[in-house]
């Protein structure tokens, strides 16, 4: 049965990969709208209200689809397990149609321009997809059928023909079955099982309309006003949702089903510590303070997809309506350089004010135990936060006062193969640490490191050449320089790390993030694959040769705004040139 999930997880990894972050819509005519069909009490969402390019962004990116090994494949093809084996076609038939952009939208019956959407009715995953034609459709499950042995029950609800895959129907009462459907060219996935009605099911195939639609409720609308997003994507997770589907017995559909479910499996009590008025209204009021988490794009422009490029920008919001503990966060906010910002190898930055850090910290703490709970599990949440008192941070804080925030970049480097050992040939970095005074904190340093104590660092921003005092080994071609350049400390190496030093020099110690990565694969791998391939290893061969053609740069930053916790992340890709 492990098997089974992992390779259920497999398939519905991949589907997700392709038709759920990228794509999704809104129908392809006025007089249809599959929002119409989504619950407004859905705790999921993930959807686009205009066509994604497929064909275009899996000809661009077709070097990064995901490879499986053949031992894993030999693993879950097993023939005396049917169900087991069944799905062990679709995940062959998945990674195999990944050869070519062509042959994975043949297989699957995908449109070059696709919409979707994904969302729960309870807790029954729906996924919606439009395809090409249902006979193509139905062919990978005939074929899995066919090498399994493992057959679908024809079932029809309302005037809908759909399949039924049963995993589990025993005695005890316990259902689960895969169902799949194709009407009006648009593929739907779900699941049937014990703890939903034929009415569910009826909703989640989209024969039934909801009470109350999401297309008529008005919160996509308010997500994208809230956030300044597009209407191009958007998804999100209703933390409120979750919380009242844990807290009660059927305070909407989710609720409703995790009960039945109990029920059936002689569990009806397990929830009994959390299903109580107190921990309805508490827990309640911590969820409306962090209400969602929202996916979306603030351009137009932050999706631009060709068959030779891709280029994606989006950002997720922790929502919060929790002031204090939002200005607490603001304010530990430090400095992010901006070398980071620019084309490199890699590059991550931590912005934290020192002088802020236990204030802060504290804040949040004191807003943590404000509350006296009754609900049992929060009593104890807040007892252990009682013991861990920030105040200790004092000490620490003490001694990085005025840090600002550190940061490190490669721009470049490259490897000497000639040898019997790799060597590094060339490279250009830069370590930065940036604070209100960064000659007092090195001088603090060199207490703790006996082979920096006689240097005197210059007050006008010339370096000191580190490689005649520390034990730098001689196959590691490096020079590295440490210099005070205004309000940084610097450790830098190479023609571009020095002129990035220079001008890090002019730029102030202000507050401007939290966090920031970013890395160029290409540059990054390229040098390093051919000490990969000395293995030898055939599979380690396959997956190089997947990563040389890898043209990808990808960049996240996280920063807090008015609006909650924000992490904006960038993928650019190019296709591998012919």
């Amino acid at each position: 049965m492990r098997k089974v999930i992992i390779a259920g997880a497999v398939v519905a990894a991949g589907a997700v990969g392709y038709m759920v972050s990228q794509p999704g819509g809104e129908g392809g005519s006025a007089a249809y709208s599959p929002l119409a069909y989504v619950p407004a009490d859905t705790v999921l969402f993930s959807g686009q209200m205009e066509a994604f390019p497929l064909k275009e962004y899996l000809q661009s990116t077709t070097f990064a689809q995901a490879k499986v090994p053949n031992d894993f494949l030999e693993e879950l093809d097993d023939e005396n397990e049917p169900k087991q084996s069944f799905l062990a076609s679709l995940v062959k038939s998945y990674f195999q149609g990944m050869n070519t952009p062509a042959e994975f939208q043949k297989t699957f019956a995908l449109p070059d321009e696709i919409k979707a959407f994904v969302y729960a009715v309870g807790f029954m995953p729906v996924m919606r997809y439009q395809v090409t034609d249902a006979k193509s459709f139905w062919a990978v499950l005939d074929k899995a059928e066919l090498e399994s042995g493992f057959k679908h029950e024809a079932r029809t609800i309302k005037e809908l023909q759909y399949r039924a895959y049963v995993f589990e129907n025993n005695e005890k009462g316990e259902k689960f079955e895969l169902v799949a459907a194709v009407e009006n060219g648009w593929a739907t996935w779900s699941i049937n099982t014990h703890a939903n009605t034929p009415a569910d099911l009826a909703l989640a195939l989209a024969q039934e309309k909801p009470t109350a639609s999401l297309k008529d409720a008005g919160v996509l609308e308010s997500i994208q006003k809230k956030h300044g997003f597009v209407k191009t994507s958007l998804s999100y997770i209703d933390h409120q949702g979750l919380v009242k589907a844990f807290t009660t017995a059927n305070g909407n559909a989710l609720a409703t089903m995790i009960t039945k479910a109990m029920e059936v499996d002689g569990d009806k009590d397990g929830l009994a510590e959390v299903r109580t008025a107190e921990c309805q209204a508490e827990m309640g009021a911590i969820a409306a303070n962090w209400p969602r988490t929202v996916i979306g794009m603030r351009s137009k422009d932050d999706m631009k997809i060709t068959a030779t490029h891709t280029y994606m920008k989006a950002a997720m919001v922790f929502e919060s309506n929790n002031k204090v503990v939002l200005d607490a966060l603001t304010s530990m906010q430090g400095f992010i350089p901006s070398y980071l910002g620019k084309a490199q190898v890699f590059g991550m930055g931590l912005g934290i004010d020192a002088n802020k850090l236990s204030p802060a910290l504290s804040s949040i703490w004191s807003n943590m135990l404000e509350p006296t709970y009754k609900c049992a599990p929060l009593v104890e949440m807040q007892s252990s936060t009682r013991a861990a008192n920030p105040a200790a941070l004092a000490m620490f804080t003490g001694m990085a006062q005025g840090v600002k925030g550190v940061a490190m970049g490669i721009q470049d480097f490259s490897l000497n193969m000639e040898g019997p050992e790799p060597q590094l040939n060339s490279l250009d970095a830069i370590v930065s640490l940036t604070a209100e005074n960064p000659a007092v904190l090195f001088n603090m340093a060199k207490t703790f490191a006996p082979p920096l104590a006689h240097i005197q660092l210059p007050q006008d921003g010339s370096a000191v050449d580190l490689s005649t005092m520390l034990p730098i080994p001689p196959e590691v071609n490096v020079q590295p320089m440490l210099a005070v350049k205004g309000k940084h400390l610097v450790i830098y190496n190479g023609d571009k790390g020095a002129a990035i030093a220079d001008a890090l020099g002019k730029e102030d110690a202000v507050s401007n993030g939290l966090f920031n990565f970013s890395m160029d694969y290409k540059k990054m791998l390229a040098p390093v694959v051919p000490i990969l391939e000395m293995s030898g290893d055939p599979e380690m061969t396959e997956q190089l040769q997947m990563l040389k053609n890898m043209d990808m740069r990808v960049k996240m930053d996280i920063n807090l705004n008015a609006q909650g916790i924000e992490l904006m992340s960038e993928a650019d890709i190019a296709a591998p040139a012919k």
